[in-house]
């Protein structure tokens, strides 16, 4: 899950790393990788600058404007079906989540299907990390982009989304089991494409148009001091990924295995 980063010389670099916003055992696989080469680097960048959310409330971007509602989305029937399925599997009541977006009550119900430690996600331990090291620290996103990231999923597809998901919670939970899995194995290319096809049609607009922007983002950075990339790993493969990009870009990339 770690690449260096060169121009010319492989003695003058930054390094690039897929991390998960997750908190299992799989996650944190190349923590301790990660982390050595963190510190040889000025500046870590996150994929989105955490000081900046810190002090923002974000909820407000997931919830439905009033007077709606999720089980608005439903039939009376089939909603109460899913309700009883969620309380059941999840010990959750989507009442409690009745304001919220689909996408929100998707988000929740994907980080229940994965066994939970008492410990940070890895993408903000490592960001914990790098700030107790001293390290300047941003973000190759703003929060303004996540925000306009969410406000432009559709709202169709959102509830979509969720209802597939409720419709066959095994199936739902085995994929993202799978994309656990994968992340723990290093296999960076079957992860993307398990994403890819997660996305369907806002693939392009949550994978391909920000990783189009975040190589812009790196080139800019990289060329200021050595910089560490924490991105999400789905960011990395493909035609359109961060790696190929990069590469396009004049770069080398050389992978650096865990052993």
């Amino acid at each position: 899950m770690l690449w260096k980063i060169y121009k010319i010389d492989p003695d003058v670099c930054h390094y690039i790393f897929g991390t998960m916003h997750i908190t299992t055992d799989e996650a944190y696989t190349f923590a301790e990788h990660a982390k050595k080469h963190i510190r040889q680097c000025a500046r870590f960048v996150a994929e989105m600058d955490l000081n900046e959310s810190a002090n923002f409330d974000m909820m407000q971007y997931f919830l439905l404007p009033e007077p709606q509602k999720i089980n608005d989305f439903f039939r009376p029937k089939q909603y109460e079906k899913f309700r009883k399925l969620v309380l059941k599997v999840f010990d959750v009541d989507l009442n409690d989540w009745s304001g919220h977006t689909p996408f929100f009550i998707s988000n929740m119900l994907a980080e229940l299907s994965l066994e939970k430690q008492q410990r940070p996600a890895l993408d903000h331990y490592l960001w914990q990390y790098a700030l107790g090291e001293g390290k300047e620290m941003t973000g190759v996103e703003s929060l303004k982009d996540q925000i306009n990231i969410l406000q432009q999923i559709p709202l169709e597809y959102q509830i979509k989304s969720l209802k597939d998901a409720l419709s066959n919670i095994k199936s739902f939970r085995k994929k993202l089991n799978k994309l656990n899995s994968l992340y723990g194995r290093g296999d960076y290319v079957q992860l993307y494409k398990s994403s890819k096809k997660s996305m369907g049609k806002i693939r392009s607009l949550m994978i391909y148009d920000r990783n189009k922007y975040m190589s812009e983002r790196i080139v800019q950075l990289s060329q200021e001091k050595s910089s560490f990339f924490a991105v999400g790993a789905a960011h990395l493969a493909g035609d359109k990924g961060l790696i190929s990009l990069l590469k396009k870009q004049g770069f080398k990339l050389r992978h650096i295995p865990l052993h």
